[in-house]
């Protein structure tokens, strides 16, 4: 699923288009990413306005348009955004075109876990305010992770971490990332990180998210040399650190990469591990 990066960069395509009035809107009668609304209002309601603002949020993308008509856009696990030449025809995995003068913006979601949202109102639409603050806001401080991680003492901490609630636009390989850096196991129950871990971790995030964006984020690549990204997908990968072997396994319900050399539980937590085998 594209993180918080990936959807900067994603959303940052269709600027080609700002300030463009739309001149003709075709949807996909066969996809199911229109959620609240039928493809009758989307076409109807975004036609011959003009794209006026673009906004990111965490893992969710806010398009505004003339007269108070915002297109809230979800890309799911497979959802992106390009831009296409103005007679571009709809194909079999596009959802939603919007044919301006010199040319079409697209979202095309495969897999059809994706959504799309259209509000008519004259400012941002509710559900977009109501957002939990980012972690690139200054109300993210390492306080409110103190307390986080207290809150949901019995959680795996990188269960924690995907939590949207509180790390908006966290996935799963930048919670990895953030883990290996802060020298964390993600099986670790976040409310047996000492002072120091929790220290560590609010540091890594910041550093990680920050990287991310000022790497993906901007040219829609991969992360810096370096990173555990690189090594992380596959069974037999080395730790760019200890350069030990990496370890995959299900923490929390998803693929988790970490490297037992650095990231080590504490022994309470493998004993219970061991007996639970």
């Amino acid at each position: 699923m594209p993180e918080l990066a990936e959807v900067a960069y994603a959303s940052s395509l269709w600027k080609k288009g700002l300030r463009k009035k739309v001149k003709e809107v075709l949807t996909n009668e066969k996809t199911r990413v229109y959620r609240e609304k039928n493809q009758t209002d989307f076409r109807k309601q975004l036609n011959g306005k003009t794209f006026s603002t673009l906004a990111t949020h965490g893992k969710q993308m806010l398009f505004g348009f003339s007269q108070g008509r915002w297109l809230g856009v979800h890309l799911g696990m497979t959802g992106s955004l390009s831009v296409e030449d103005q007679d571009y025809e709809i194909a079999k995995h596009d959802a939603l075109l919007l044919r301006l003068s010199k040319q079409t913006l697209v979202f095309r979601d495969p897999r059809q876990f994706g959504r799309l949202r259209l509000e008519v109102n004259p400012s941002e639409p509710d559900w977009w305010k109501s957002l939990p603050f980012s972690m690139m806001d200054k109300r993210f401080d390492q306080d409110l992770l103190t307390y986080t991680l207290k809150k949901h003492a019995r959680r795996p901490v990188k269960a924690l971490l995907l939590d949207q609630r509180y790390f908006q636009g966290m996935g799963n390989w930048m919670a990895d990332e953030v883990l290996w850096r802060a020298n964390i196991h993600p099986a670790h129950l976040a409310g047996k990180l000492n002072k120091n871990h929790s220290n560590k971790l609010f540091q890594e995030i910041l550093f990680v998210v920050r990287g991310a964006m000022n790497s993906v984020g901007r040219h829609g690549g991969d992360p810096p040399a370096g990173w555990l990204f690189h090594t992380r997908w596959k069974d037999g990968g080395k730790c760019p650190k200890s350069k030990k072997p990496l370890r995959r396994e299900q923490v929390g319900g998803r693929t988790s990469c970490w490297c037992p050399f650095l990231q080590r539980l504490p022994a309470h937590q493998r004993e219970v591990r061991i007996a639970k085998a």
